[in-house]
């Protein structure tokens, strides 16, 4: 099987690339000129260095080569879409778009999520985007005998990324408790959350290509572990060595404090959410997870700890934080 991955080298994007090397896949990457993931060389992977947002590129970079499969970890709106197919019709078996398990309808009509759940988010323009793209991916695939399959990932973690529901990619909830600082919590701390290993998630997705039975069809590919945030700040904690001071913030009070992070909890991290991945292990029974929470942030801390300068924290992030607990604290004092 030969497989292109536009992009190749992010969170997400470097453990398929693993796992589809671990396969025997023959992979092409397409980046700008970014050769070293979170897991280190891409060994055995043909890398072509051009900027795949432009579509004269894009298509001039492809050239007359066909591949088997064909996933674009950076399409995010209907515009990617569109520009992928009309690079790839005829050039490919399997169209593989990486969607959002947070287009499913918030608020959630259940805590447990299954593939027919509907699509809709008001909250999110993220999600809202993800979903005009699936869309997309319907009418014109159909329109250019092109075929497709939707993966609907919820949040997905890797060694290089520490999940919570107010960033993953820096250090600064992870600063925070190192200094003994208070850290927020939405809600009362009790709502369910799904985390997914990179590494499970990774064999999940590449197990759905070439296989004729996930073409035309959505799938969740998410982890069956489900714990309260409440569990997950104190699994961070545990890995830091230290015990976290953790301060419940009602949703309200952080949109209103943050909207820029209240969007992200009422679009997505907010709900109690748990995922039904039946569909995937009828089609890919070897997906499994194996990297629990606990072990997997246990990695993630590792990997910060070994270089300081990985260790970059947020301003932003920080001045959001204090405002919504600066916040909280005035509507207690005014009860």
């Amino acid at each position: 099987m030969k497989a292109l991955f536009i992009g190749g080298t992010g969170n997400l994007s470097s453990y398929a690339s693993a796992e589809a090397r671990k396969r025997g896949i023959e992979l092409v990457q397409i980046n700008r000129g970014r050769a070293l993931g979170v897991l280190g060389p891409a060994e055995g992977v043909e890398t072509i260095v051009t900027d795949a947002h432009d579509g004269a590129a894009l298509a001039k970079a492809v050239g007359k080569r066909e591949f088997d499969v064909v996933l674009d970890f950076t399409a995010m709106v209907p515009l990617d879409i569109e520009r992928d197919l009309r690079v790839f019709a005829g050039k490919t078996g399997q169209y593989v778009f990486l969607s959002s398990a947070s287009a499913y309808q918030k608020p959630p009509p259940s805590h447990l999520v299954t593939e027919a759940t509907p699509l809709g988010n008001p909250y999110w323009d993220y999600s809202r985007g993800k979903i005009a793209a699936e869309e997309r991916l319907a009418e014109l695939g159909a329109e250019l005998g092109l075929a497709w399959t939707v993966v609907r990932p919820s949040h997905t973690y890797g060694r290089s990324w520490i999940p919570t529901p107010f960033g993953s990619m820096d250090f600064t909830i992870a600063s925070r408790m190192l200094a003994g600082k208070d850290v927020p919590v939405p809600g009362d701390g009790q709502g369910l959350w799904t985390l997914t290993h990179a590494r499970d998630f990774a064999v999940g997705l590449v197990g759905l290509f070439g296989k004729a039975a996930a073409l035309g069809q959505a799938f969740n590919v998410t982890g069956d572990e489900a714990l309260t945030w409440d569990e997950v700040y104190r699994d961070i904690a545990r890995a830091l060595g230290v015990e976290a001071r953790l301060v419940h913030v009602p949703m309200e009070v952080v949109a209103k404090a943050a909207p820029e992070f209240g969007m992200k909890l009422f679009g997505d991290k907010g709900w109690t959410t748990v995922f039904d991945c039946s569909k995937l292990r009828a089609l890919v029974p070897e997906f499994q997870s194996h990297t629990r929470f606990a072990e997997g942030i246990r990695e993630s801390v590792a990997w910060y700890q070994e270089e300081p300068s990985r260790q970059r924290t947020l301003p932003a992030t920080e001045a959001a934080l204090e405002a919504m607990l600066a916040a909280w604290k005035r509507a207690l004092a005014a009860l």
